[in-house]
């Protein structure tokens, strides 16, 4: 069995780490112990299983200090290979397993004597039993399903070292089977097809990391065009959640989404991408009259809402956003310009209390909290969203949130803190696959000639 020892925390050291960041906003200082994870994978797993396998494998060793070990129990698969590849976006020792994990996973229904198991399928995965779907090469469900499991580790490993905080913190299990098409425990998973996109990406973060796995696994099942907009660089505080990263880029601080379009070429051979090293304010300039920015659709994965605000005011007909929370709540939400709400509307500006020391210029918090499989995954279900908006259904109408510390089972009408929840306001079922795109382009150019009519006063250049 091969072993994978992280030195993660060893590079970045404390005051820089991520991690570190999320579990003093959970109430904890880092521990000298740590835990050791156990991956099981069957030969006879599907290809989505393996993507679910190999993924969370990658997630658990970015939550070092916490986990400390990651053991591959995988007869046929090729372990150098895997040690390879992970050895060149992540610093890893790697070695042969000699004792046993504390906590054992597997992934596929076949696997026995673990301690949790874990599926995936088209769009559906599963904590506790078998998913019961087919595997039609939709790489949703499998991501997706890597970061809930991801999350049951961390909850474990949180409650072996920190059990009194965890027992405050109301850190418990959760299990069942869920939809990503429908976001309900209904297991609804439609095949998907090849599809073509016209999308932008602005933020190539942890959230933006997410997407572009995501989108990266479709291979040569997607085409169109991607653009890339993040003017930030690599650094190694980076590696505990940019999956698409390298080592040695995070190292001499490479662009971002310079990165992350190599990424994209290598893997989706129908698909122009285009990175663009600037902000997004600069990306719009290069079409300067702001009646004549159209845009399809934009995922933004940023931690400033004034830069949401600003893409929402250039109204692309379709806005997907991908945001997590210091509470380990992470959101996926979807706006369609003309039809309902805004993010103005649904990301009100945060109270601040009368004698708080405000800076409205300041910078984001550049050691913000942040885990692997938490900011990845409003980022993979950004990509279900565009796969969905392809095909002409099943689109969110609102948003979806999840909350990786809790175990209640999914309600609509509750608020947003339940374990897994969602939300749709009340303008009726999802787009049909029968409503035409030329039909919504005409709908969507006339909405917006008669917004800017009605907005003068907010035209910015």
């Amino acid at each position: 069995m091969l072993s994978l020892i992280p030195k993660l925390h060893e590079l970045v050291g404390t005051a820089a780490s991520r991690n570190v960041a999320q579990l003093s906003e959970l109430g904890v200082e880092p521990a000298d112990r740590s835990t050791s994870i156990a991956v099981v994978v069957t030969p006879s797993s599907s290809p989505g299983q393996w993507l679910m396998a190999t993924t969370l494998i990658d997630m658990l060793l970015r939550l070092d200090p916490l986990v400390g070990e990651v053991i591959v129990d995988a007869p046929g698969m090729d372990e150098s290979r895997l040690a390879a590849d992970l050895a060149a976006r992540l610093p890893l020792v790697t070695g042969s397993a000699h004792d046993p994990a504390g906590y054992s996973i597997g992934i596929g229904a076949s696997t026995v004597g673990v301690d949790l198991a874990a599926d995936a399928a088209g769009w559906v995965a599963a904590i506790g039993e078998a998913v019961g779907a087919d595997d039609d090469g939709n790489p949703i469900g499998p991501l997706a399903g890597a970061a809930l499991t991801a999350a049951e580790v961390f909850k474990w490993a949180f409650g072996a070292i920190y059990p009194e905080r965890a027992g405050l913190l109301e850190m418990t299990p959760w299990r069942g089977v869920f939809s990503f098409f429908s976001y309900d425990l209904d297991r609804v998973s439609p095949p998907i097809r090849d599809i073509r996109i016209a999308a932008t990406l602005v933020g190539a973060g942890g959230v933006g990391a997410g997407f572009v796995r995501a989108i990266a696994a479709l291979s040569h099942r997607v085409s169109g065009s991607l653009d890339l907009i993040d003017d930030d660089v690599l650094t190694t505080d980076n590696l505990n959640r940019v999956s698409f990263a390298t080592l040695a880029s995070a190292l001499v601080g490479t662009q971002k989404v310079v990165e992350a379009e190599a990424l994209l070429r290598s893997c989706c051979p129908n698909l122009t991408v285009v990175g663009y090293p600037e902000t997004f304010d600069t990306y719009k300039q290069r079409t300067p009259r702001r009646a004549d920015r159209l845009y399809d659709v934009v995922i933004t994965g940023l931690d400033d809402d004034q830069i949401r605000w600003e893409i929402q005011r250039d109204l692309p007909r379709i806005l997907i956003d991908g945001a997590t929370g210091k509470d380990m709540v992470a959101r996926v939400e979807r706006v369609e310009f003309g039809r309902y709400g805004c993010l103005g509307c649904s990301r009100h500006p945060a109270p601040i209390a009368a004698a708080a020391d405000v800076n409205c210029d300041a910078a984001p918090d550049p050691h913000a909290p942040s885990l692997s499989f938490l900011s990845a995954f409003p980022g993979i279900l950004a990509a279900g969203e565009l796969i969905k908006e392809a095909m002409g259904s099943g689109q969110l109408r609102g948003h979806f949130d999840h909350v990786s510390a809790t175990a209640q089972t999914p309600t609509w009408s509750e608020p947003p803190r339940s374990g897994l929840t969602a939300r749709w306001d009340a303008v009726g079922p999802p787009n049909s696959a029968s409503t035409g795109r030329n039909t919504r382009a005409r709908t969507y150019l006339a909405d917006r000639v008669r917004c800017r009519r009605t907005n003068r006063a907010d035209r910015r250049g």
